[in-house]
């Protein structure tokens, strides 16, 4: 019975205290909306971060771009550029020189 009782009071005193009630209720109501809501806090820290993640991408990118100019510059002018990627990428030779391969015994 004291449950009962209890309960009972505690209606009276929100019903006594409705508009109070109300204005903590619209309080409650406009917080939440304005923390879980489309356009709240928590959407705007994920767009924060999302937006400092493609900012970091977007500099390494053009870190990248930058230094493929410099490559692409570099073999346009330089005769020895030129010269160590064919030699490297496509194992050219200057007449007269020879190659040899070095086979190494992978078994011991």
């Amino acid at each position: 019975m004291k449950d009962d009782s209890f309960v009972k009071n505690v209606v009276r005193y929100i019903y006594r205290r409705k508009r109070f009630f109300l204005y903590v209720l619209v309080l409650l109501l406009v917080l939440s909306y304005a923390v879980f809501g489309r356009k709240g806090i928590l959407q705007r820290v994920e767009l924060e971060m999302e937006n400092s993640e493609l900012k970091n991408k977007l500099k390494a990118e053009q870190e990248k771009t930058l230094m493929l100019q410099k490559e692409v510059e570099d073999l346009r002018t330089s005769d020895k550029k030129i010269e160590k990627v064919a030699r490297e990428k496509y194992g050219m030779v200057k007449d007269g020189e020879e190659i040899y391969k070095v086979v190494t015994d992978s078994t011991k």
